[in-house]
């Protein structure tokens, strides 16, 4: 029985899924932004249940857009005052990402 190995090379380009996530994020907010302005035109008060799930889904996107800085900066860090910049970004995510599904939690109960 002979033996033979094999050998992948796998290289990830995520430079095309960065930009394209960050058009969809571009994108769901200027539609939550119109959304929430037309509402407030038809004059719904800001306790309404369709005034809460935009500005909900609002967080949700902001907290992606952070997640995204964070992983840019990350990747792009060198030196002191990059990881320091990189650090702050992640640390805002993080309380951002807290804050949001601890108002969403809140919220249903």
């Amino acid at each position: 029985m002979s033996e033979e190995t094999i050998t992948f090379n796998l290289e990830l380009n995520v430079e095309k899924a960065f930009s394209a996530s960050r058009k969809i994020e571009l994108i769901i907010f200027r539609v939550l932004g119109l959304w929430n302005r037309l509402c407030r035109m038809l004059g719904l008060p800001d306790d309404s249940p369709i005034m809460m799930i935009t500005q909900r889904a609002q967080e949700v996107v902001m907290a992606a857009r952070q997640i995204h800085t964070a992983m840019v900066l990350i990747e792009a860090a060198s030196g002191p005052l990059g990881w320091v910049m990189a650090g702050l970004s992640v640390a805002g995510a993080f309380m951002t990402v807290g804050e949001t599904v601890y108002e969403t939690t809140r919220g249903l109960s």
